[in-house]
């Protein structure tokens, strides 16, 4: 008996350090318009979370409000300090606000950003070819670069130029099983054209998703899903082949009807093979209503300080 009880803690005691040397990964929830009421906390429009896996410390997004973004940071007894490096999903304020106060508690914060003009990323402009003879007409003083041909070339500086910023235009690992998906928007961007008199271009709006390779799959954050979440799950899928294990961030699905965002659901569930969902920000009230009966227990609520664990 004495022997029985021996293994029986020696195999405890197994469990333990298995468990303390192979943690779950957790996601804690920032920054968002819903969630439980949590003293000390404040809703608001945005994304924002924060991820530990393999041994780091990930912030995605900072929400829409830099003090809104502080205080719930706070209140949720995040170290700023302690991060290992940071994502912003896109341009738009609602995910980027925050920034601007975890660049002060953290000033040397490495931030991946989308490869975009508005971040800072390298862009070349043509500039009109001007006749010699008009360009030395001019005082020197209103000449471009002192009347040398050149590109007026990037990087152009940014709110972000203080920080260890890097631009990132294409799928890549930054950590140990850690990958940046890059997509761009066909419904969004800027358009522009190099002169007057031709067609306006669309630059579609680049965007980066957060995948963490797990042991039983894909664990994928979105910030906005403006390139489509399908197309998102598509290319995190084909990128690193594997199946989805859980799908976290907004999806963006207010412009939606009810038919749409269940046909959608169905297509995420059956056919990308996603298993579980943790819709939040963006993706509606009516989403996560139509999420939660077509996943049922697989459904997971994401909201404000909620914390949403999976397999490492």
């Amino acid at each position: 008996m004495r022997f029985v009880s021996i293994c029986c803690v020696c195999l405890v005691f197994v469990q333990l350090l298995a468990a303390a040397s192979n943690p779950s990964g957790v996601i804690l929830n920032l920054y968002d318009a819903f969630g439980k009421e949590t003293p000390g906390t404040e809703l608001g429009w945005g994304y924002s979370v924060l991820i530990r896996f393999q041994g780091k410390t990930i912030l995605f997004d900072s929400g829409g409000d830099a003090g809104k973004f502080a205080k719930n940071t706070k209140a949720l007894g995040v170290d700023l300090k302690q991060v290992d490096f940071a994502v912003l999903s896109h341009s738009h304020g609602d995910h980027g606000s925050g920034f601007d106060y975890a660049f002060k508690v953290n000033p040397a914060l490495k931030l991946y950003v989308p490869e975009d003009s508005m971040f800072g990323a390298g862009q070349g402009l043509r500039l009109p070819v001007v006749p010699r003879e008009i360009v030395d007409a001019l005082p020197p003083e209103q000449r471009y670069f002192r009347g040398e041909e050149r590109t007026a070339s990037g990087p152009w500086g940014s709110r972000y130029w203080k920080a260890r910023t890097e631009a990132v235009g294409a799928n890549r690992e930054i950590a140990l099983g850690v990958f940046l998906i890059a997509t761009r928007s066909p419904l969004m961007g800027n358009f522009s054209r190099a002169h007057a008199g031709d067609p306006p271009v669309l630059t579609q709006l680049p965007e980066l998703s957060l995948a963490l390779v797990t042991s039983q799959g894909i664990v994928l954050v979105t910030g906005c899903s403006h390139s489509g979440i399908e197309a998102i799950l598509r290319q995190a899928k084909g990128a690193l082949a594997k199946d989805i294990q859980l799908v976290i961030g907004g999806f963006h699905l207010l412009p939606y009807t009810a038919a749409e965002i269940q046909q959608l659901a169905r297509t995420m569930k059956e056919d990308l093979g996603v298993h579980r969902v943790a819709p939040a920000h963006c993706t509606g009230m009516l989403g996560f209503h139509i999420f939660r009966e077509v996943y049922g227990k697989d459904f997971v609520a994401a909201g404000l300080a909620s914390e949403v664990t999976f397999a490492p």
